[in-house]
């Protein structure tokens, strides 16, 4: 495909308003074509803060798909939660739409075979949101590692102070631990897709009735160990990983600073996230723009970005592998 990617938006709320839209509205070859949306304030304030003329208010629960229709868009941005976005992501797959989602993709494991299904029989180009694989700090580091041979272990630890119980249809786990799970497979999956093939978790409740610390260890089919943590019950928000490799580590968080060892130096060679993307912004550094940009090349290539839905699945299903696991210990 050549020329502009002609793009319908269906959202336009915080998080695509924070990171997708200035994202696309910073490629030379993207057209936001359309925006949907159910609140006209939001409707009028997106579209004129980014030139779009194609504003369609939905009024009824299904009007997006006459809007998709008479747009005949090159790619769909379906922005939203989950529980209410599931429908229209289905749809989108049913009529042969590339298709481009926020995690997690779906509430349940079914939900997301299902996609994943739809897009590979409809021959459709998805993508996942799971930007901490496109943070320019973290992916220059990884390359580091990576120079050295496999990556032998990683840690990725996702902490946050939230001590109020999680009523939300979909929980912690795939609320943010799936962000957790899928960098570690990125981290440990070395220059080809690998897969879990083994998990061995502890989850605890700690003062709340739902899940909201979960650790594991998962071992992957080329020999990699990844350790995962996360707690809702902390003192502050972090989201750091470690990568190892022989003769060589990397610490980072994402939002911050990382730092590369080598050869037994303990003094290191400090990266900055904002100075390694070359701006403050937080799409920019955080990885969006990248994953965005990923995922319009691939619909220009016609080939599949690295978290397409058939990628993504397996995230999913790491993350109902630790839940199953809860119940049947009873957690």
């Amino acid at each position: 495909m050549s020329g502009r990617i002609r793009v319908l938006m269906i959202g336009a709320g915080s998080m695509a308003n924070s990171v997708h839209y200035p994202s696309l509205a910073s490629f030379d070859d993207v057209e936001i074509a359309g925006i949907c949306e159910l609140d006209p304030g939001r409707l009028n304030k997106t579209a004129e803060k980014y030139g779009v003329q194609g504003r369609f208010l939905c009024q009824g629960v299904d009007d997006y798909r006459r809007f998709v229709s008479e747009t005949a868009p090159d790619a769909v941005y379906a922005i939203g939660h989950p529980n209410i976005m599931y429908p229209i992501w289905k749809w989108c797959l049913e009529q042969g739409k590339n298709l481009y989602v926020e995690k997690p993709m779906g509430i349940t494991l079914h939900e997301a075979r299902s996609l994943a299904y739809l897009a590979e029989k409809h021959g459709c180009i998805t993508q996942v949101s799971f930007q901490r694989r496109t943070c320019p700090m973290v992916v220059r580091l990884r390359d580091a590692c990576l120079e050295r041979g496999p990556i032998t272990h990683a840690v990725c630890e996702f902490y946050k102070c939230m001590q109020e119980p999680y009523l939300e249809a979909r929980d912690h786990m795939m609320d943010d631990g799936v962000h957790a799970i899928d960098t570690l497979r990125w981290m440990c999956g070395g220059e080809h897709r690998s897969k879990v093939v083994e998990v061995q978790s502890v989850t605890r409740r700690v003062g709340v009735p739902d899940i909201n610390f979960i650790t594991a260890v998962l071992r992957f089919d080329n020999g990699a160990t990844g350790v995962l943590m996360n707690s809702w019950t902390s003192g502050r928000r972090t989201f750091r990983v470690q990568m190892h490799a022989p003769g060589i580590c990397a610490e980072a968080e994402h939002e911050g600073k990382g730092t590369l060892y080598a050869d037994g130096d303990t003094t290191g060679k400090v990266f900055d996230t904002k100075e390694e993307a070359g701006s403050s912004e937080f799409h920019v550094f955080g990885g969006f723009r990248a994953k965005n940009r990923e995922f319009i090349d691939a619909v220009k290539s016609g080939t599949q970005p690295g978290s397409c839905f058939a990628d993504a699945v397996h995230t999913m299903a790491v993350a109902e592998t630790i839940l199953a696991q809860s119940t049947l210990r009873g957690d």
